[in-house]
């Protein structure tokens, strides 16, 4: 079928309730889909986007599956190409079959270490992370999940450029900031599919556009997570579908929020990497906005021991390793020492990469987290220092 900017309507009439649907599909274009289908109160239509590729596979649940919403009948598929090129598309199959609602929130999965919590209202991200050999008496979840912003999970800066429209976030114009968790007003991204198998949990989501409230992405955020012994490990994957022209920026990789009680900030800042050369630490970190060369942190020549951590006073805390990026920033928010993962103090960690959001070209990346002694979190970063080099980011 030859696809352009005009739509091609594919007619479906599958007379059958679901609230997920999948298609394979060959195209040699990126291309933008809307879902026809029947539900209760009448019809509806979702839009959902399709990179180019040979014989690959989209799933999808339908608009509120968290909220048990199911649909009873697909009636059409329509397919338009996203640039002003036009190519060819074959639509292999279209299914669709009726899922469990896994948490209508938050999914838990865990080892003999760590109980994860993944927050399916806001877009898979992290909300929490509970160490079981965790030695502090009333610290259970250590991660931050005050608000949409407030997760473990991926943020991207854009253009600021016409045709996109600014928002507006803290008194300040916003440029396209797509987030995993959702936006300022605490709209929750469309949680797009779920996958849990032995060892590992997927997550896919359609995120919200920070500084709009209200305002969604044409983008799509996917993550792999599975614990590893002492280890979280975490694959991310970004694709923009937005047409935009992006500019270099400097990306959150990840975006990383801690309660307020690890007061403490370490890092390596020395010239010989993994050589258990001395740490240095903050333990005054303000707001990071407040003070950005203070809170920000940016790698001497050669220095490839990236990680960092927050701790308490006793040594105890949460480290983030993430390979290959050019610096960090770190601050405290309203700092007073809860361990209250709602409240609105907090710790934060953004290791950050300057790169370039290319449409219709994934980013990649992967990191590492470790609870424990300040000793042990850096033993054991140590230990997988090459286990992932993030070499996809040289290309961009």
């Amino acid at each position: 079928m030859q696809i352009t900017k005009n739509d091609a309507i594919i007619s479906m009439n599958l007379t059958k309730s679901f609230n997920r649907y999948a298609l394979t599909y060959t195209a040699d274009i990126p291309l933008r889909c809307t879902l026809t289908y029947t539900q209760e109160g009448g019809e509806r239509t979702e839009e959902f986007f399709l990179e180019a590729g040979e014989d690959r596979t989209f799933a999808s649940y339908v608009d509120g599956y968290l909220r048990h919403k199911t649909a009873k009948a697909a009636l059409s598929l329509t397919v338009r190409a996203i640039s002003h090129e036009g190519g060819e598309f074959t639509l292999h199959s279209f299914t669709v079959e009726t899922h469990p609602v896994l948490a209508e929130k938050t999914f838990y999965f865990e080892n003999h270490r760590y109980k994860v919590g993944v927050e399916l209202c806001w877009g898979g991200g992290l909300s929490y992370l509970e160490d079981k050999k965790c030695p502090v008496e009333g610290l259970v979840n250590i991660l931050n999940n005050f608000d949409t912003g407030r997760l473990i999970q991926q943020s991207y800066y854009g253009t600021g450029d016409p045709p996109y429209v600014r928002g507006e976030f803290m008194g300040n114009s916003w440029c396209y900031n797509p987030v995993q968790g959702g936006d300022r007003g605490n709209h929750k991204s469309k949680l797009v599919d779920v996958r849990i198998t032995e060892g590992e949990v997927y997550v896919k989501c359609r995120p919200r556009d920070w500084g709009h409230d209200g305002g969604t992405t044409y983008a799509y955020m996917e993550n792999w997570y599975r614990l590893d012994g002492d280890y979280l490990v975490v694959d991310n994957r970004f694709v923009d579908f937005s047409g935009y022209t992006h500019p270099m920026a400097t990306q959150e990789v990840p975006a990383f929020y801690t309660v307020s009680y690890l007061n403490n900030y370490y890092w390596y800042d020395g010239d010989k990497p993994w050589t258990d050369d001395a740490l240095s630490v903050k333990s005054d970190l303000p707001f990071w906005p407040d003070d950005w060369p203070y809170c920000t942190f940016k790698p001497k020549a050669g220095n490839t021991e990236l990680w960092s951590a927050f701790v308490d006073d006793g040594g105890y805390g949460l480290g983030l390793y993430t390979p290959n990026i050019t610096r960090t920033i770190a601050g405290r928010h309203m700092y007073d020492g809860s361990k209250d993962p709602a409240a609105a103090s907090c710790g934060y960690i953004a290791p950050l990469k300057a790169l370039r959001l290319q449409c219709f070209k994934p980013v990649t990346y992967s990191y590492l987290i470790t609870a424990g002694q300040l000793s042990e979190i850096r033993r054991r970063f140590k230990a997988r220092k090459d286990e992932i080099g993030n070499t996809d980011w040289d290309n961009y």
